[in-house]
């Protein structure tokens, strides 16, 4: 999708007023294509890859989480991306790799979706031939094995929530709201395109805005859901438009300073299954971005 072809998307909606302020809005990002290689021996070490089995350099083992192996993500080749990235928002040489420790089950559950330790995003910028392609843990489950598959990149404009400042700043109406709101997530065109595996850009949400747990995290302040979820009925409902407000405060304040990193939905290409049917969004802080630091991104999996 271009910008023409999100303008031609807006119009089609009845947005033809907002246009422009919508598209001056958009973010770009890398999307991802994948398709499963049947020989994963003929992809050179270091290559872009969901899934498989991961690159590491000979000195590393395969990342753990209370002895038990993490589940590869995958990995990207930052010299594939490089056309697609005329920002320059990311390093344009060397290798990103994923992983974060799954329980195994049918759903696919983050293990300890509260804990930064229990998934590791790195970056390795030295030669790709000096990388081992690393065996699979005989302790990790058959479910979190995932098929080797290949990308391909292109560039696409995504839009922000529509619960950002910014799209609340355009003053919809209503109807405008559930138009935007279809446009955004690609119902419009039947889910095609938002949902979708991609580097940077805005993350495509199935709750709250997955930028704010890490915002949290790192400013030391609890999450308020967290705080009532034990809560009676009665008292979760008597807070509930309070925390809304609230919710909505820290989602305009991360939305300044984080930003997606990585999004990988559920696919049958690698045969991943994140919380039947979910979504991985990898988030990093733009100021650590801007440094080329991946040791603090915040791993949140959204799912419906």
């Amino acid at each position: 999708m271009t910008n023409e072809s999100l303008h031609a998307r807006l119009i089609r909606a009845g947005l033809g007023r907002l246009a422009n302020d919508i598209i001056r809005l958009s973010m770009s990002s890398i999307r991802m294509d994948c398709r499963r290689v049947s020989d994963e021996t003929a992809l050179p070490l270091g290559s872009s890859k969901l899934g498989g089995k991961p690159d590491l350099q000979s000195s590393r083992i395969w990342p753990l989480w209370k002895s038990s192996p993490m589940a590869f993500v995958g990995q990207v080749n930052l010299a594939d991306i490089a056309a697609h990235d005329a920002e320059g928002h990311l390093p344009h040489s060397g290798l990103l790799s994923f992983f974060c420790a799954v329980d195994g089950t049918a759903a696919g559950l983050l293990r300890e979706p509260n804990d930064p330790r229990s998934w590791v995003v790195s970056h390795f910028n030295g030669d790709l031939a000096a990388l081992t392609r690393l065996p699979v843990p005989t302790k990790l489950p058959e479910c979190l094995r995932f098929a080797a598959c290949q990308p391909s990149f292109s560039r696409e404009p995504t839009l922000p929530d529509v619960g950002s400042r910014e799209i609340l700043g355009l003053g919809f109406s209503e109807v405008e709201r559930q138009a935007y709101v279809d446009v955004q997530s690609s119902a419009d065109v039947g889910y095609v395109s938002a949902m979708t595996h991609r580097l940077l850009g805005y993350p495509y949400c199935f709750d709250r805005s997955p930028l704010v747990p890490g915002y949290l995290k790192t400013h030391g302040i609890p999450n308020p859901f967290t705080r009532i979820a034990g809560s009676d009925p009665q008292e979760f409902q008597d807070r509930w438009e309070e925390l809304q407000h609230q919710w909505q405060d820290f989602q305009h304040k991360a939305e300044s300073e984080w930003r997606l990193l990585l999004q990988v939905f559920s696919n049958e290409e690698a045969q991943m299954d994140w919380g039947g049917g979910g979504v991985l969004h990898f988030c990093i802080s733009q100021e650590a971005l801007s440094r080329q630091d991946f040791e603090n991104v915040w791993l949140e999996m959204q799912f419906v």
